[in-house]
């Protein structure tokens, strides 16, 4: 008896923990990953300073980076200078950084758009960013690239993706979707999201490059959409439609002037100086008499507008 009762104890527990499974599962299915606007993405559309940046990353910033980056100097090696086509208003390094991008692997272009979705922050992006040069050639290559119309495309991915009706959303990062819906639903393998996206940035690589083995189209990580529709069927299917455009650093590259000589982030020597002369005086307000506080509010008041002159 005590053995068939150990045996239903132990039979309930694995049904307890098969349901538990169950109920995970469906919650990861039906939470997935939320689409927003991508805040954090490095999205400049360097609308201001494109011939600066072409000048700084054509004289040493690409060459630096590819030094500071062996798998990009591997794949810019392998690839760059062997197209002859040329991307109308653009040079050699346009191309050249197309073509490597449409044959890098799937480790390379996931390292690369994880950086790219994260580190726009203006710290973030100059001190931890070592892609600044590749992300302003495909970044300015789709710009020179734009179409007149938008297209129809279609982006398979084996993550859940969840998204609210009617609301602005955008990727954030390199999005590579295909022309015909039965090859991006082959990048699907059971649960997964199909998008249904109507874009108004989508370049097709393949056009513009003798060779992309990777990729067929890329679309910006600026571009923002309107959710239109999502519904569940053999996948989650998300309809996205076009809605503008979002730059939310403009010439990032270039914001040093608030930067003393040696481009760090402290602040200069003579506000740090006015600050520690006013924590003094208002540390000592509270043991003098009204006579010294009239005479050290005026004090205060003059450093104040020091300290506010020194911050701007």
């Amino acid at each position: 008896a005590s053995g068939r009762m150990a045996r239903v104890e132990c039979e309930g527990v694995s049904v307890f923990l098969l349901m538990v499974l169950a109920a995970l599962h469906h919650t990861v299915k039906v939470e997935g990953k939320m689409l927003d606007l991508a805040p954090d993405a490095v999205d400049d559309d360097f609308s201001d300073c494109r011939d600066k940046m072409l000048e700084v990353v054509t004289d040493n910033l690409l060459q630096q980076e590819l030094t500071a980056e062996e798998q990009f100097n591997k794949i810019w090696s392998q690839h760059s200078k062997t197209c002859t086509k040329k991307i109308p208003g653009g040079t050699s390094l346009h191309t050249d950084a197309l073509q490597a991008y449409g044959n890098a692997k799937v480790d390379f272009r996931k390292k690369f758009n994880n950086l790219v979705y994260s580190k726009g922050n203006n710290m973030t992006y100059r001190d931890e960013f070592n892609f600044k040069s590749l992300h302003f050639l495909l970044t300015d290559s789709l710009r020179l690239l734009k179409p007149k119309n938008c297209t129809t495309v279609y982006y398979g991915t084996n993550i859940m993706y969840t998204a609210t009706l009617g609301t602005e959303v955008r990727f954030g990062k390199f999005l590579k979707p295909t022309f015909s819906k039965s090859s991006a639903d082959e990048n699907i393998d059971d649960e997964g999201s199909m998008f249904i996206i109507n874009s108004c940035s989508v370049v097709n690589v393949e056009e513009n490059v003798c060779k992309s083995e990777e990729i067929q189209a890329l679309i910006s990580p600026a571009e923002v959409f309107t959710v239109q529709n999502v519904k569940d069927s053999e996948h989650r299917e998300i309809t996205l439609n076009h809605s503008r455009f979002l730059s939310n650093h403009h010439c990032s590259f270039f914001h040093r002037s608030d930067l003393p000589p040696d481009g760090s982030s402290a602040p200069p020597l003579s506000f740090r100086i006015l600050l520690a002369v006013m924590s003094y005086v208002l540390s000592n307000l509270l043991l003098m008499n009204a006579t010294d506080v009239e005479s050290s509010s005026s004090l205060t008041l003059t450093l104040l507008a020091l300290l506010v002159e020194s911050a701007d």
